[in-house]
C-alpha cells in the first residue's frame, strides 16, 4: 500500500523522523510528486512521474569537552614587612573575577594565618569603602551596584604600620536592564 502526505503539519511529522532517519542511513532517495488536485506528496516509494530528490545527511556538531573550571581561588597574601607576624592574609570570599547577577548582596571572606592578634586591626574595602564585619572575618557587600567592584585587605598592628595585605580582587555585578519588559524593577 502505498501513502503520501499533503504538505501540511501532517507532512512535517513525518519529515521529522525521515531526518532523524538520514542521519542514521547518511543519504536517502525521495520521491516527490503532484497529484491531479495540485498537492504535493513525498514518500519512500517510487511513484509515477515522481522526481527522485536525494536528501543529504542532517549537518551535526560535535562539540570539543570543555576546558575543567579553574581551582577555587586560594587566599593569597602580601606581606609588607618580611618579619611580619601573619604567614598569610588572604581574601577567601568572593573569587577572583566572580561574577553576580542581581545580588542582594555579596559575601566577603577573610583568611588570617594565624588569626587577628589582639592589637592589630584588619581593614577590609570596597572600591575604598570600609566594610563592617557581620562576623569574625565575614563581610557583606549590600546591594551591590552594577559593574566591577576591588576588595582589598590589610592588617595594620597597634601602631598603624601595615603588617599584611592581601591581593585585591575584582569581582562583577550585573543588573537586570529597567528596558526589560520582564525586569523585576518594573513592578510586574
Amino acid at each position: 500500500m502505498q501513502r503520501s502526505v499533503p504538505i501540511t503539519l501532517a507532512a512535517l511529522a513525518v519529515l521529522t523522523p525521515l531526518a532523524a532517519a538520514i542521519v542514521v542511513a547518511q543519504t536517502i532517495t525521495t520521491y516527490r510528486w503532484v497529484d491531479a488536485q495540485g498537492v504535493v506528496h513525498y514518500s519512500d516509494t517510487p511513484q509515477p512521474g515522481a522526481q527522485v530528490i536525494q536528501l543529504q545527511s542532517a549537518q551535526t556538531y560535535h562539540a570539543t569537552p570543555a576546558p575543567p573550571p579553574p581551582p577555587a581561588a586560594k587566599a593569597t597574601a602580601t606581606n609588607t614587612d618580611p618579619n611580619s607576624p601573619y604567614q598569610s592574609c588572604g581574601i577567601a570570599q568572593p573569587a577572583s573575577e566572580a561574577s553576580f547577577f542581581a545580588p542582594e548582596s555579596v559575601p566577603v571572606s577573610v583568611q588570617l594565618a594565624p588569626g587577628l592578634r589582639a592589637g592589630d586591626d584588619l581593614t577590609v574595602t570596597v572600591d575604598g569603602a570600609e566594610l563592617a564585619a557581620v562576623a569574625p572575618g565575614r563581610y557583606q557587600v549590600t546591594a551591590p551596584e552594577r559593574g566591577a567592584h576591588t576588595v582589598n585587605v590589610a592588617v595594620h598592628d597597634a601602631d598603624g604600620k601595615q603588617v599584611c595585605r592581601a591581593a585585591p580582587v575584582t569581582f562583577y555585578v550585573q543588573q537586570p536592564s529597567l528596558l526589560s519588559p520582564t525586569s523585576p524593577a518594573r513592578g510586574h
